[in-house]
């Protein structure tokens, strides 16, 4: 028998976690789900952090990107980061500026 690696053995935790849980993966996977709300999306990526599972974090903040709720997170993202940016807390202003220069072309 072959010997598992690490991610193999992350794969089948993953996996066992998806069987365990089918109600939340469901939620995670379907976009313009009824029952996904702001507080479902927080305790979903709260019990995906606990789990070390942050890719799944991305894939669930993707899915749901068009949901009502989102629209406010995302402006709460962008302009704490604009202020981090700012305050050069991220590589400056200057460098902060530029970056989202270049995200527009």
């Amino acid at each position: 028998m072959e010997k598992l690696t690490k991610r193999d053995k992350h794969t089948v935790r993953f996996l066992n976690w998806i069987n365990r849980y089918s109600g939340w993966w469901y939620l995670i996977c379907t976009p313009d789900e009824e029952h996904m709300n702001l507080s479902t999306m927080k305790m979903l990526i709260e019990r995906l952090a606990k789990e070390q599972f942050y890719e799944v974090i991305f894939v669930l903040i993707t899915v749901h990107r068009n949901a009502g709720f989102m629209d406010s997170v995302f402006k709460k993202m962008l302009l704490e980061s604009i202020i981090s940016g700012w305050k050069g807390e991220v590589n400056g202003k200057e460098q902060f500026l530029s970056q989202i220069t270049d995200l527009l072309t």
